[in-house]
């Protein structure tokens, strides 16, 4: 059996600070991702073999120890120890006591900084993607609650003070767009993430004959990493970008999520959270707590430091890429996160207890149609948009000073008013009314609301297209992969 990579240069092993600090972080996130390191050896040792640098025999000997392993609980029957070194040096050491000292060849035309960045994108892009999903979903619940709340009428808010009527239809397809834009930059990171660096080898590429294309369709992605020192070194920007990618995308959850904390609170009583989705006091038995509705908030309020954490990694790398390699990946870990928040969103979107009659009653108080009066005045009397507005606020201010229920004061009403009788005044200030007339695009009106059903779902079915083409072609490229790796193993009866 081979001594470890380091006593050859250095003549000793590594020191136990050592192994436990840098080794066992790095194999504690590639064990993790280990199907994905299996695949790739598989990937390489078919190109390999396919240019000539393998021998057939040779090939196929190593690519049947690799299948058998990836059959099997690699986790398992890899011996894992952090002194041999990280994953790549494990596969090594199961090759060489599987196939002889021919197994050791494995590491041709590679480095480890390659295979590193391309195991690293491996399993970004499967984090990455169930996340996608997940804001797939959410993008679906948010619909559906658009559809089934649509003529709802709810109170608006700036400030969190009573702003105009809308609807709660409107209310939730708004909710839809950020995280249409969410989708579309996850998609885009996708498709950056869609380069192999494997091959670029230390920086400058190798002298064996090798075909980086093969590699790369074989793992899925649409093409190799152009620059071979790109490979491994500058094209490890992904992270960060991920990083800021799920940020946006939380901080667009937590609004959300904020908005239905406020209407769910005893105080208020707009909505009610599931009880499936609500905890309760170790000491106050009435209390009905939305707990999943603060995991929203505080994660995004968290992941606000996540692209930071990426950046600074990136920050001082010149000459290698062991800032990243020698910390643990990240972002498998917050894509996780991530979907879970969009999860929940979604089943309380979902199963979200609407109390049509408090949102009906709430659309149309603190005089949160007053600005159609203003308009009324400027198209029927001539005033001025500002003389206007200042006469309506002149009445309100007169109006809060009298008794709930007290009748009107005709002194208080301003001469430009005095004019409109009550039933003109209730027609104009009628929140459902309100709400009919707001039919510029993108508006609160039946027409325009059905407008906007029908971009959203559009906008939705496109991101929905986009995702399943790159899954598509990935798993045909797996299909691929494992067909031809399992075609060189039986040609020599392995």
């Amino acid at each position: 059996m081979s001594p470890t990579l380091t006593e050859a240069r250095l003549g000793r092993g590594p020191a136990r600070g050592l192994v436990d600090h840098v080794n066992a972080v790095e194999l504690d996130d590639e064990t993790a991702a280990v199907a994905h390191y299996i695949r790739m050896d598989l990937a390489h040792t078919l190109m390999l073999t396919q240019e000539g640098v393998f021998r057939e025999q040779q090939g196929a000997a190593i690519t049947a120890s690799l299948l058998r392993l990836l059959e099997t609980d690699p986790r398992t029957l890899l011996a894992g120890d952090p002194a041999i070194g990280t994953l790549s040096l494990q596969i090594e050491r199961y090759l060489e006591e599987e196939c002889g000292p021919s197994g050791l060849d494995i590491q041709r035309a590679r480095s480890r900084i390659d295979q590193k960045s391309t195991g690293i994108r491996l399993a970004d892009r499967e984090a990455l993607l169930k996340t996608l999903d997940a804001l797939l979903r959410l993008g679906e619940a948010l619909l559906a609650a658009a559809e089934r709340h649509d003529a709802v009428l709810a109170p608006g808010y700036t400030h969190l003070q009573h702003a105009q009527p809308t609807t709660l239809g409107h209310y939730f397809n708004a909710q839809y767009w950020p995280v249409a834009r969410a989708l579309d930059r996850m998609i885009h990171a996708l498709r950056r993430l869609d380069e192999c660096p494997l091959g670029g080898a230390a920086h400058s590429g190798t002298s064996w004959p090798i075909n980086r294309e093969t590699t790369a369709s074989y793992l899925g992605f649409a093409r190799p990493v152009r620059n071979a020192r790109d490979a491994g070194l500058s094209a490890q920007d992904g992270g960060a970008e991920i990083a800021a990618v799920l940020g946006l995308s939380l901080a667009g959850a937590a609004r959300c999520a904020s908005d239905l904390f406020y209407w769910s609170s005893s105080e208020v009583g707009l909505v009610r959270l599931s009880a499936a989705l609500c905890g309760t006091s170790s000491m106050m038995p009435q209390k009905r707590n939305p707990i999943v509705l603060e995991r929203i908030r505080g994660l995004a309020g968290e992941a606000a430091g996540w692209t930071a954490s990426q950046l600074g990694t990136l920050h001082s790398a010149t000459s290698t890429d062991a800032d990243q390699a020698y910390v643990h990946n990240r972002i498998p870990g917050y894509c996780h996160e991530s979907a879970g928040a969009f999860d929940l969103l979604a089943e309380a979107v979902t199963t979200l207890e609407v109390d049509q009659e408090a949102l009906r009653a709430s659309a149309g108080r603190h005089w949160s149609t007053a600005s159609a009066l203003a308009d009324d005045l400027v198209r029927t009397r001539g005033l001025s948009f500002r003389h206007a507005h200042e006469t309506v606020a002149r009445y309100i201010a007169r109006q809060e000073t009298n008794p709930p229920g007290a009748p009107l004061d005709p002194a208080s009403v301003p001469g430009e008013l005095a004019g409109y009788a009550p039933e003109d005044l209730a027609r104009i200030l009628d929140a459902a009314a309100f709400v009919e007339t707001r039919t510029s695009q993108g508006g609160t009106s039946a027409a325009r609301r059905k407008e906007l059903a029908h971009e959203a779902e559009l906008d939705l079915a496109e991101h929905r297209r986009a995702g399943a083409d790159l899954r598509s072609r990935i798993a045909e490229a797996d299909a691929r992969l494992l067909h031809d790796a399992a075609a060189l193993a039986s040609t020599h009866g392995i």
